[in-house]
């Protein structure tokens, strides 16, 4: 069999690894879009699969995020008719997150065909996303399923996300069993919510993510110790807003189970708490219903308190049209909103808005990839480009890794090297090349040998 890769390559989003078995038969590992081949990412050329997607069997989805889901409705529009395999809590949030893609990318070509602005037409519709769940397959967690003669798919837990897997799979191809594993995104441990991922299955094949190859997050953080700093600081101390852009799906439910353990707990400041993204509300709803696939930390806090969501000042802005409540609010409070890199959707206005306010703070969550405006932030820039308006930057800018989902560079060496006697060889995909690299003589370090770090379009033959 042969590996191809055709996606997060020495790049961080993209996220897409073509399996072509000896028999022809073809197995697509994940399919993202790549926010770094555009700034608008969505806008990337509509024909630009390696391959015809026709000619896909099956494709297996990690979990939900767009950089490994969000270029399905384009497969399926193009021609792909098969079964789409993945968790089941995977397979409901991907859902909204294509419909949030699909409105958004028809949003940005409406907008710019007013302004007489050429553009590309949308990847996809509305209808092409309902096309592709309804090809969509749920396998839980541990439970082998054959997917074609000879091939066998298990989802292990990979602690990046509700739902999110890593997927072993095992091939028989001329009698001789072969296997192959790939992480999705690895996630870190006691991360708020999630349990801790799984240890990986020896294999023939390991393609791992890379992401923070060569950083360490700060040890013994504690989440609810630095959220609360952020806020005492900033709203209490200044008087002022703590804006945090977050990820809808994930990074908010890690965000606002931790503030609502601090109100449980006599902590958090009498300030309200505006969560302003329809995505993330619609996500916390789906994290509510699925507590078992959550931590045991988490599971006690919600037989105490038979919720894990809801505060007293907690507000959630789900129609845009309420959002006067938050321009006309002066009191100091928290607005946690979309999207985390600040590409995009309700959280440009909120930067808009305090960037010039010397007792706001603008805290960055989560990873930005270089050239979005979150990115941009992060370099301490002075002034910076929101809405197409220059503005100066007086508001502290600040970061934490509190509510990072992705293992550093330790979590991820001992995910790989802990049982690797038996690996032929290891692929580092999705982290730039950079991380990779130091990704790589770490693993050397640790007794890991055949390391290999692709280019978008390199094969292995297995």
């Amino acid at each position: 069999m042969q590996i191809t890769f055709c996606g997060a390559a020495r790049q961080v989003t993209g996220s897409m690894h073509l399996l072509t078995l000896d028999n022809g038969y073809k197995i697509l590992l994940d399919c993202g879009l790549d926010y770094e081949q555009k700034k608008n990412f969505h806008y990337s050329p509509p024909n630009s699969f390696p391959f015809d997607p026709a000619s896909i069997d099956v494709v297996i989805l990690s979990h939900a995020h767009i950089d490994h889901s969000g270029n399905l409705p384009n497969l399926v529009r193009q021609g792909f008719g098969g079964r789409i395999i993945c968790t089941p809590a995977t397979s409901e949030l991907s859902y909204h997150l294509l419909l949030d893609s699909a409105r958004i990318q028809d949003h940005d070509y409406r907008k710019n065909r007013r302004k007489k602005i050429q553009t590309p037409k949308p990847l996809y519709t509305e209808k092409n996303v309902k096309q592709t769940v309804a090809q969509f397959k749920t396998v839980p967690f541990h439970k082998p399923y054959a997917i074609a003669p000879g091939v066998t798919l298990t989802f292990g837990i990979a602690g990046h996300l509700l739902g999110a897997a890593f997927v072993q799979l095992k091939i028989n191809e001329g009698g001789k069993e072969k296997s192959l594993v790939f992480t999705g995104d690895w996630g870190r441990a006691n991360a708020p919510l999630l349990k801790d991922p799984e240890s990986l299955p020896e294999c023939d094949v390991l393609i791992s993510e890379s992401t923070y190859g060569g950083r360490l997050h700060r040890p013994n953080i504690d989440p609810e110790a630095e959220l609360l700093e952020f806020v005492t600081s900033t709203c209490v101390t200044q008087r002022g807003k703590l804006i945090i852009p977050a990820f809808s799906v994930g990074r908010t439910q890690s965000i606002v189970y931790t503030l609502n353990k601090l109100a449980r707990k006599g902590l958090l400041p009498d300030v309200k708490v505006f969560v302003d993204s329809p995505l993330a509300i619609k996500s916390t709803n789906i994290y509510s219903s699925y507590r078992n696939d959550l931590n045991a930390e988490t599971a006690e806090f919600a037989h105490s308190f038979n919720d894990l969501f809801n505060f007293p000042n907690l507000q959630l802005i789900e129609d845009q049209s309420d959002n006067f409540l938050l321009d006309n609010y002066f009191e100091p409070c928290v607005i946690v909103s979309a999207a985390g890199m600040v590409e995009g959707g309700r959280i440009q206005t909120h930067i808009a808005n305090h960037i010039s306010n010397n007792y706001a703070t603008i805290l960055i969550a989560g990873f930005c990839s270089p050239g979005t405006l979150g990115h941009d932030l992060l370099q301490g820039r002075q002034t910076i480009t929101v809405k197409g308006r220059p503005m100066a930057v007086y508001a502290r800018i600040a970061s934490t890794d509190a509510f990072s989902s992705h293992a550093d560079a330790n979590g991820l060496c001992f995910a790989i090297s802990e049982n690797n006697t038996k690996t032929r060889k290891t692929c580092l995909v999705h982290g730039d090349e950079g991380n990779m690299n130091e990704l790589s003589v770490l693993l050397k370090k640790n007794g890991v040998s055949d390391i290999f770090i692709p280019n978008r379009g390199d094969c292995v033959n297995i």
